[in-house]
C-alpha cells in the first residue's frame, strides 16, 4: 500500500530517521541505530496523538515543523479527505507527545483542497515567514502565503503556480488524476528556488525557477524537464501525421 517518507532527526540524536505516512492514515518512525552514512533502521513504532495511535485519514502525508514557535516539532499531515491537519506536540522535542488535531484554517474556514493533499513548508516569496506549498490529486501547486508570523502562521487564501507563460503549473499526466508531491531545492545552484514535481507514473519533472518578473503568485518556473519536452514533442508529431492523413484524404 501507497507510503509518503519524510527524512527527519526525530530523536535529536543527530541521526537521519525515516517517518512513513501510510494509505491507512497512521504514522510509523523508524529510528537509525547505526550512522547517517550507513544507516540501519529499527523495526518502527506507530506515533501516538489523543491517547491512542494516530490516524490523519487514508493516505497521510507528514510534514515535521515547529508550527506553534516553541522549540519542539509539530506535525502537519495532509490526506485523501483534502485536509490538513496539525497536531502540536505537548511532550519535549525529542520525546513528541501529541494532542489531538485541529484542522489547517485558510480565510479563517476549514481548509479543503479536493483529495490527496501532500503540504511542504517553505518560505516561499522570501519574506521570512514560513509558507506552505501543497502538491494534490489533479496534479496543480498550490501556495498558502503566510501573512502573520512565524509563531502564529495566518493563510487568507490558496492560489495555484504559474509558469512563465501564465499556464498552470501541472504534472503532466494525461491518463487520469496524477498526484503532484513537491519538493523545493536549488537544483542548479543559482540561488533561486526550483520545483521538483513527482506524480502517479513513477517520474520526477524538475521545473527551474526564473530570475524574471512572473505573473501572480510570485516565483514561477521558465522551463519544464526533457521529459516534458519529449512529451510535447510526441504530440506534435502525432498532429503531424494526422494531418498528413487529412490531406491524402482531400
Amino acid at each position: 500500500m501507497g507510503s509518503y517518507p519524510t527524512v527527519v532527526d526525530w530523536d535529536n540524536d543527530g541521526k537521519h530517521d525515516l517517518m512513513i505516512g501510510d494509505a491507512k492514515g497512521n504514522v510509523q518512525i523508524f529510528l537509525n541505530t547505526n550512522t547517517n552514512t550507513k544507516p540501519i533502521l529499527d523495526g518502527g513504532s506507530y506515533i501516538k496523538a489523543g491517547g491512542g495511535i494516530l490516524n490523519a485519514g487514508a493516505r497521510a502525508t507528514p510534514i515535521v515543523n515547529d508550527w506553534n514557535g516553541d522549540e519542539k516539532k509539530d506535525l502537519l499531515i495532509g490526506s485523501m479527505d483534502g485536509t490538513i491537519k496539525i497536531y502540536l506536540n505537548r511532550g519535549t522535542d525529542s520525546s513528541p507527545v501529541f494532542d489531538s488535531p485541529s484542522l489547517l484554517q485558510v480565510g479563517g474556514k476549514d481548509f479543503y483542497l479536493g483529495s490527496r493533499v501532500a503540504p511542504r513548508i517553505y518560505d516561499w516569496d522570501k519574506d521570512g515567514l514560513k509558507d506552505i506549498l501543497i502538491g494534490e490529486m489533479e496534479g496543480y501547486v498550490y501556495y498558502l502565503k503566510n501573512v502573520g508570523i512565524n509563531d502564529i502562521p495566518i493563510f487568507n487564501k490558496s492560489e495555484k503556480l504559474l509558469l512563465g507563460n501564465g499556464d498552470f503549473l501541472q504534472y503532466p499526466e494525461p491518463t487520469g488524476y496524477p498526484r503532484s508531491r513537491v519538493f523545493i531545492t536549488d537544483w542548479n545552484n543559482d540561488g533561486l528556488a526550483d520545483i521538483l514535481l513527482g506524480g502517479k507514473d513513477g517520474r520526477v519533472m524538475l521545473y527551474l525557477a526564473s530570475s524574471k518578473i512572473s505573473n501572480s503568485p510570485p516565483v514561477l518556473a521558465k522551463r519544464a524537464w526533457n521529459q516534458l519536452k519529449e512529451r510535447v514533442s510526441i504530440l506534435k508529431n502525432k498532429s503531424r501525421e494526422k494531418i498528413r492523413e487529412l490531406k491524402k484524404k482531400f
